[in-house]
């Protein structure tokens, strides 16, 4: 029996020890990757991009060319290869100590790139600190808890930063944003980058208001079945797109008040109540014709929001119900054809620029996601030489791409299917189909 274990136990650090060292080689095989990154950005320097005379901006779409390039190569997005670009330049250029780390199984990757993240942070400069930070952070990533070294590492920048705090917040709060981010079963994250004080100022605002509502239920025994995290949520939506509980404008009643009111009016807790959208609905023709959304099969295929994302029939009658506006494509379930292009709204948006908008969805660049509703739409071939204003030479690309493909040498050609074939200056060629910016190469 226990010669028995002793060979258990032999087995289980043997595989234990190659899963150790499979990723010393993974880690190994990422710094190198960022050695391969930089000789990337130096042999682009000496490559033909910019199409035209040199401007002062030649050197800004020569990095975005590169980016896109990058992106592609590496399966990614640009906003993740914008970011390999960075670390790499700072391990390879700056914190090349650190890098020698990594191959030599000292730190891990992930610790490089934390102390990267730390050196490059928009509004830090270390000067000729860098080498004592980078010494120190050495030390902190070879000792720290893995789940504590980010934290320790923003410590330890603090004692090197030359500028003030409030100066550096305030070049901070210039980053604040909002993302969108599309998951599954119908839901979207929506990530906000704020300065700390309004963001704990918004979050326990919701929380206050959450429980005061959660009272109100027990005292007066309305049923609300919701938990704190999803009266919170709802909130949030009341607060910026709802109709109910408005802090600035509801006739001086207090939250419980308008709360009891809204409940008390029978209104629904408020999904969809506040929103009127402008909505694009794809719909199968099984899903139109079956009202009960079982189907032939027992399910009818989804519609979808703006051609994007995925939302089952009873969400989409709900929220027709609210629109002003609808525009209904009617597709066949087997092929994706258009079958017919029907329109019902007031004002009437021109029907060129909604059916392109259907049936690209995003940017039209290899890789991008942005949503077609908020690009421009080029004409492939330029109107100055000759190019038609019809849709099988118009094709949408965000503001960004639109601009990469004018002043570089970024070549598109339009076939008659709409798919779009790219050929980067390095003569890379991708091709994007109507309504998937994710590329196939020929």
């Amino acid at each position: 029996m226990g010669a028995a274990l002793d060979s258990a136990d032999a087995v289980f650090a043997a595989a234990l020890e190659r899963v150790a060292a499979t990723q010393r080689e993974i880690d190994a095989l990422l710094a190198r990757r960022a050695r391969e990154i930089t000789a990337v950005v130096v042999a682009a320097e000496r490559l033909e991009i910019v199409s035209g005379t040199p401007t002062s901006r030649s050197a800004e779409f020569v990095h975005r060319s590169t980016r896109a390039e990058l992106a592609l190569a590496l399966r990614t997005s640009e906003h993740v290869a914008e970011r390999e670009l960075a670390t790499a330049e700072s391990l390879t250029t700056v914190l090349t100590a650190t890098l020698d780390a990594v191959e030599s199984g000292a730190i891990t990757w992930r610790a490089a790139t934390l102390i990267a993240e730390c050196a490059q942070r928009d509004g830090t400069d270390l000067g000729e600190r860098v080498a004592a930070f980078e010494a120190a952070g050495l030390r902190i990533a070879a000792a720290a808890a893995p789940s504590r070294l980010r934290s320790r590492l923003a410590a330890l920048l603090e004692r090197f930063l030359r500028a003030p705090a409030v100066e550096r917040h305030q070049a901070a709060a210039e980053q604040r944003h909002v993302i969108l981010e599309d998951v599954t079963d119908g839901m979207s994250w929506l990530h906000t980058l704020l300065p700390s004080v309004e963001a704990h100022a918004v979050y326990h605002r919701l929380t206050d208001v959450a429980r005061a509502l959660q009272r109100v239920d027990g005292e007066e025994g309305i049923d609300d079945p919701r938990t704190l995290a999803q009266r919170r949520a709802d909130l949030l939506v009341d607060f910026i797109a709802g109709d109910h509980i408005r802090v600035a404008d509801r006739g001086g009643l207090s939250a419980q008040d308008a709360f009891e009111r809204r409940v008390g009016e029978g209104r629904d807790l408020g999904r969809f109540a506040g929103i009127r959208p402008t909505v694009v609905v794809t719909v199968p023709v099984q899903t139109l014709l079956d009202a009960d959304g079982g189907g032939a099969g027992g399910q009818s295929p989804p519609a979808m929001l703006d051609g994007v994302v995925p939302i089952d029939p009873a969400t989409a009658r709900q929220l027709t119900a609210n629109a002003p506006s609808l525009h209904r494509l009617l597709v066949d379930p087997h092929s994706g054809a258009a079958l017919d292009l029907s329109r019902t709204r007031y004002r009437l948006t021109p029907e060129l620029r909604l059916w392109l908008r259907l049936r690209d969805q995003t940017c039209r660049f290899p890789g991008c996601g942005h949503l077609a509703k908020g690009c421009d739409i080029d004409h492939t071939v330029d109107w100055q030489y000759g190019g038609a204003t019809a849709a099988h030479n118009l094709a949408h690309l965000c503001r960004g791409h639109h601009a990469l493909k004018h002043q570089t040498r970024w070549h598109v050609e339009q076939h008659p299917d709409g798919t779009l074939t790219w050929q980067s200056p390095s003569g890379r060629v991708h091709s994007t189909k109507p309504g998937s910016a994710f590329p196939s190469t020929p």
